[in-house]
Order: structure tokens, then C-alpha cells, then sequence
């Protein structure tokens, strides 16, 4: 047993497809590192001139206005002035923050200005948010930035309170941790699997090239399959080895930032005003809730791949159909379906494990059923499933792996 998992750790190891793929993500991990993360463009962001522009403009509209009868006016001119009355402190006490270098004060006055600016623009039509929300193909661009308001304003109110330094990295999420929490809701989930896939899809179909060798292995071929998941298992792990390491470049760069920086977790609740509010957790547990996933779903990825290649034995039907497992989220995602399936059910609906974690994905589809420990629990049962017909389907004749 000892000899065959050496054996099979050696095939995986020099495989030329094996080792371009680690290559082609180190090369993806240091390209990211060294020019995608430094042109990072956040929405929100801590710029003094925007702020002071916005500012001023309010500022020269209320003067302009002082002492005027408000009756001659259109009510918006009115409604203007109030708002603008109301808001405008809180911008200049931003600018004075930025001003004296203090940014726990700055974080103070910023929570307060996500949290009134949000309650007045959403579902107004006389004031608008930043306008980078309203892109071309954001249809539901109001509700996206009413969202990123309320997760701003539980940044910076846990911000207020943390024991470390604040920087304007830490402000901006550019520090590495908070650059793979963002990776993680977004397209970093994907690319692991995908690459999981192309590392174990010919872990079974291989065996074909070296018959003889491989009966000079006298074990069963239920051990053999557990072997090949186990080594494709300990491979999947290591892709994360490039992907550390353009993180660490990234900390190099624009700090590491630490364990205990806040994650907002948005809370579903239908009481609530807009059916939402949030709460917080560390960005440390967020990254283990995220990894624990990853490591269900590449359970799941190595499992199907074993169970498909003895089924099928061609690797194109069997890529063709994991990657349908990887995307077939795709196929049912819309706004607020949640409302009207039971989505929380499907394991292919906890493939962005960020967005899961984070509980953007509740917000996105009207559900608060969705959760990481549910989503965890579904990916091991469907894993057992899988491993569990993989080693009965192993035990016929048929379907022998050397004949």
C-alpha cells in the first residue's frame, strides 16, 4: 500500500499537465501581485478630493440660500437644503480627520455618513450614490449600492473600536488578507476547483499507459481509488502554496493586515427596514469558514472524477461533466429566487464560498436559509455519496481499472 502511494505520488508530481497547471498559477499569483492588486480601484475609497469637492458644492448651495424664503422655491430646493444642512457636517468632519492624520476619528464621522447617506438616497429620486454603481450591465444598480452602504457602515463602526493602527490600506481593503477576502468573493473559488479538476481528470485514465507496472501491485482496486484520492486530495492543497505566496507580495506591498480585521456578514431579516442588517465576524473566521468549504467541494470534484472515469473512462465526458457540477449555479441564479426555490438545498449553490460566508448570496437571492454549515454538511454527504458508489461500482468486474 506504502509502495503504490509512493508510486502514485510520483505520477502526480512529474505529470507534464500536472505541473504547467502549478505553473500557470504561479504565474497568474505574481502577475496579480504585482499588477492587478497595486491599479485596485475600490467605489468607496478614501479620496480627500471628492469629498472636499462634494463639499463645497453643498456648502456654496446653502449659502446661496441663506436667508431666501424657501415657499418661492420648487420643494426640492427645500428638501435640498435640509439634506444638505443635515449631511454636510459629517463630510467636514471627514476632511478635518484626514486633516489632523486621525483616522479612528475619521472612521467615527464615515460610519455615521455611510449610514445617513444611505437612509436618504435609497429610493430617492433627487439624490443618487457614487455613480461607478450604475454601470451598464447593473440592472439592479440601487440595490447593489444600498448593500455596499450598509456594509461600509459596519466596517467603519468596527473600525472605531479595534486595538491595531488604522491605515489608509486598511481603509481601502488593499492590505493581502483583506485582498483574498476579496479574491474569495470573486472568482478565486473557481479557479480552485477548475484547477483541482485538470489536476485529478486523468488520475484514474492514466493507469491505461502503464498496465504492466501497475499489476505489480497486488492491491484492490477499492484500495487503489482511495490511494488516488488521497494524492489527489494532498495535490488540490497545494495549489494554494502560489497563491500564498502572491499574497505575501501583496503584504509586502500594501501590508498584511491581521487576523482580527472585521468581515461584514449581512444578517436577513425581514423586520428589519429593507429586509437586511449586519453584523460582523473576523476576517481570521472568515477565511477558515471559506477554506473548509474549498476543501468540501474539492472532496466533491476528486470523488465525481473517480466515480466518472471508471463509469465513462474518457476524460473530455468526464471534464464536460464536473464542470457542469462547478457551474450549474449558473443555470438557476437570479435575484430573489431564494423566495421561490429552495436554493439553500442544491450543493452547486455554495460553489462562491465567499459570498456564501459573507451571506451576500442571502441578500442576493431573498433567502435566509442559506448558510456555510449547511452548505458544508450537503458538499461531505454528496462527497460520501460519491465515494461510497465509487468503491461499490470498483468491487465489479466490469468495471475493473487494469484488465
Amino acid at each position: 500500500m506504502w509502495g503504490y502511494f509512493k508510486f502514485e505520488i510520483k505520477q502526480f508530481f512529474t505529470n507534464k499537465k500536472n505541473l504547467a497547471v502549478f505553473a500557470l498559477l504561479t504565474f497568474a499569483a505574481i502577475f496579480y501581485a504585482f499588477k492587478l492588486a497595486p491599479a485596485y480601484d475600490p467605489i468607496e475609497k478614501v479620496d480627500y478630493d471628492e469629498i472636499e469637492a462634494r463639499y463645497l458644492t453643498r456648502e456654496e448651495f446653502l449659502d446661496s440660500m441663506f436667508g431666501k424664503n424657501l415657499w418661492e422655491y420648487h420643494q426640492s430646493v427645500g428638501y435640498a437644503v435640509d439634506i444638505f444642512k443635515f449631511l454636510n457636517p459629517y463630510d467636514k468632519q471627514r476632511l478635518e480627520a484626514l486633516d489632523e492624520g486621525d483616522l479612528r476619528k475619521y472612521a467615527v464621522a464615515t460610519r455615521d455618513w455611510y449610514f445617513y447617506t444611505n437612509i436618504n438616497t435609497y429610493r430617492n429620486d433627487l439624490l443618487a450614490y457614487n455613480p461607478r454603481y450604475y454601470t451598464e450591465d447593473r440592472r439592479f444598480a440601487e440595490e447593489e449600492a444600498y448593500f455596499a452602504y450598509l456594509e461600509q457602515f459596519q466596517r467603519y463602526d468596527s473600525y472605531k473600536r479595534v486595538w491595531y493602527e488604522l491605515t489608509i490600506e486598511i481603509l481601502e481593503q488593499r492590505t493581502a488578507l483583506q485582498t483574498l477576502e476579496r479574491l474569495l468573493k470573486g472568482p478565486l473559488p473557481y479557479i480552485i476547483l477548475i484547477a483541482t479538476l485538470l489536476l485529478t481528470i486523468d488520475i484514474v485514465t492514466k493507469d491505461r499507459l502503464h498496465p504492466s507496472i501497475l499489476k505489480g501491485f497486488p492491491i484492490a482496486d477499492w484500495k487503489r481509488l482511495l490511494v488516488k484520492a488521497l494524492v489527489g486530495l494532498i495535490g488540490s492543497v497545494l495549489l494554494w502554496i502560489p497563491i500564498f505566496g502572491g499574497i505575501i507580495i501583496i503584504g509586502f506591498q500594501f501590508g498584511f493586515g491581521n487576523f482580527d480585521l472585521p468581515t461584514p456578514v449581512y444578517g436577513y431579516d425581514m423586520i428589519a427596514q429593507n429586509e437586511g442588517k449586519f453584523v460582523y465576524m473576523s476576517i481570521g473566521m472568515f477565511l477558515l469558514r471559506c477554506f473548509l468549504l474549498l476543501a468540501a467541494w474539492m472532496l466533491v470534484i476528486i470523488s465525481a472524477v473517480l466515480l466518472f472515469s471508471i463509469l465513462f473512462r474518457q476524460e473530455m465526458l468526464n471534464m464536460v461533466v464536473v464542470l457542469l457540477l462547478i457551474f450549474g449555479e449558473r443555470f438557476y441564479t437570479s435575484r430573489s429566487i431564494g423566495y421561490f426555490w429552495d436554493v439553500q438545498n442544491y450543493p452547486t449553490s455554495y460553489v462562491q464560498v465567499g459570498k456564501i460566508v459573507s451571506k451576500y448570496q442571502n441578500f442576493y437571492f431573498t433567502t435566509p436559509k442559506l448558510h456555510d454549515m449547511l452548505g458544508l454538511k450537503l458538499l461531505l454527504i454528496t462527497a460520501a455519496i460519491l465515494i461510497v458508489l465509487t468503491l461499490v461500482v470498483s468491487l465489479s468486474k466490469r468495471f475493473k481499472l487494469i484488465k
